[in-house]
């Protein structure tokens, strides 16, 4: 597994560019970014509580629809997420009878910070998409999102993280990690897409993932987008028109290898999880919007439900 690792991360980083030559000048094509956070979804403050990523794609000022030829487009990737367990103010004793028994319904998956910047290489060849990316990940305290969220909490009257939420998160790493994604996107009509993808991804999690995702009843299709790590969703980036919407909808099945934010003696990583998501892209002069929706089936055995989030975003084009 560790060889499969640097293996991957080897491909991805040769896939990447190596410099920029004068004759090559590039510039800012777009922007991108997606809020997510299960206060728009289940509203139940917990797991895949919140995450943030944000995207900057650079190319020739010409290469005006280049994600339909063999030009790459090259993505500065920023993400952040926060893990918690479904009670932040949880504080347990020795005496703690769940805890010493180890019952199923005690267990919880630990806090965890995540912060994470990447290189992603996107360009279409034989009519497939592809995604080559590396990605360089902090975890643990170093992050300082716990105190971030404990800040926001406490202006909120919201509960934060207590002593033993704290002391038992997730323990400081530095990640090397890579993704690898490859789709068919194919037209079904002038309105309806569609777009099948296998995804290897390697790092904070070694996972491999098979899906889809379908365009419906509208026509973005001179737009770039990126996809969301948490959610799957697919957010503009690069934005052609000045008006029009897309209403997407999409579903994944992820085996997973390995994980270092699912950690404990006692918890049990699921070995499959399910993503199934719906969303709405509208872009109206200068601004583009984004809302939507995404079901995350359970990630550790003893969770004993999936959640649901919220995405949105509100960005202006100058």
């Amino acid at each position: 597994m560790v060889f499969l690792k640097f293996l991957l991360v080897g491909l991805c980083f040769f896939a990447l560019p190596h410099g920029i030559q004068a004759k090559e000048k590039t510039k800012l094509l777009g922007y991108g970014l997606l809020f997510t956070n299960d206060f728009f979804g289940d509203g139940r403050d917990r797991w895949r509580t919140g995450s943030l990523v944000s995207s900057r794609v650079f190319g020739r000022p010409e290469m005006t629809r280049t994600w339909r030829r063999r030009e790459a487009l090259n993505e500065l990737r920023l993400f952040s997420q926060i893990i918690a367990p479904s009670d932040l103010s949880r504080n347990p004793d020795r005496s703690d009878a769940g805890e010493k028994a180890g019952l199923m319904e005690d267990i919880d998956r630990a806090y965890v910070g995540h912060l994470s910047i990447g290189l992603h290489r996107h360009f279409q060849a034989g009519g497939l998409a592809y995604n080559f990316g590396v990605d360089a990940s902090l975890l643990g305290p170093q992050t300082g999102l716990m105190g971030l969220q404990q800040t926001v909490h406490s202006e909120l009257g919201q509960p934060f993280p207590s002593d033993f939420v704290r002391n038992t998160q997730v323990s400081n790493k530095f990640v090397l990690g890579s993704l690898i994604e490859v789709a068919q996107p194919s037209a079904l009509s002038p309105s309806t897409n569609i777009r099948p993808f296998v995804e290897v991804q390697t790092g904070v999690e070694d996972l491999i993932r098979i899906g889809v995702d379908v365009g419906l009843f509208g026509d973005l299709s001179e737009a770039f987008f990126a996809r969301a790590p948490v959610s799957g969703q697919r957010y503009s980036v690069v934005d052609k028109r000045e008006e029009g919407f897309l209403l997407s909808a999409g579903v994944d099945l992820t085996r997973v290898i390995g994980s270092l934010i699912l950690s404990g003696n006692a918890l049990r990583a699921s070995k499959y999880r399910v993503r199934a998501r719906v969303g709405l892209n509208y872009v109206q002069g200068r601004w583009s919007n984004f809302i939507g929706w995404t079901y995350l089936s359970p990630e550790f055995e003893q969770q004993h439900t999936g959640q649901l989030l919220g995405s949105f975003f509100i960005k202006a084009r100058f």
